[in-house]
């Protein structure tokens, strides 16, 4: 009995070795750029001197055309409101900031093991924008179940608006 074989039939088995390779190849290269990448980022949070921020509270932003203010939700679960900062600078950088401490008791942080920490504590520090010209007093918050709400005015009081030419 002879077996043939075909060229072809070499160069397609050929080829499809070649695309399990390279999908190999793909598939090891992103897992060695996503371990790189946490690491770094692992060091940076590591090296942060005492005190700096440590992360920032997600945020939702809601623009409604019909309404005259702009609210902003952040997440803050597990803070209460004496614990966030609401704080206007340079007259347009509405900054939200505070701290989250660990619930845990100081005298046994030491000897306990943690084998998953997902959540942040630590400073905490949010900007947004505000129209220029905007006052403290037209800003309002307000905390609840972990959300925190704040509204300002679509345009500072005694703005004159530009009609579109």
């Amino acid at each position: 009995m002879t077996v043939t074989t075909s060229p072809h039939r070499k160069l397609s088995h050929s080829r499809n070795t070649d695309e399990q390779f390279q999908a190999l190849d793909r598939a090891l290269a992103r897992r060695y750029v996503f371990r790189l990448l946490h690491e770094q980022r692992l060091r940076r949070i590591q090296e942060q001197p005492e005190g700096e921020v440590i992360f920032r509270p997600r945020v939702e932003i809601c623009d409604d055309p019909s309404s005259s203010r702009i609210t902003a939700t952040l997440e803050l679960p597990g803070m209460k409101a004496d614990d966030v900062r609401v704080t206007l600078e340079r007259d347009k950088l509405l900054a939200i900031s505070g701290e989250r401490v660990s619930k845990a008791p100081s005298d046994q942080s030491a000897s306990v093991n943690f084998p998953v920490r997902e959540i942040k504590y630590g400073k905490f520090l949010r900007t947004l924008d505000v129209p220029s010209g905007t006052m403290m007093s037209t800003i309002s918050a307000a905390m609840s179940d972990g959300m925190l709400l704040v509204s300002w005015p679509r345009s500072p009081p005694g703005a004159t608006t530009r009609s579109p030419q």
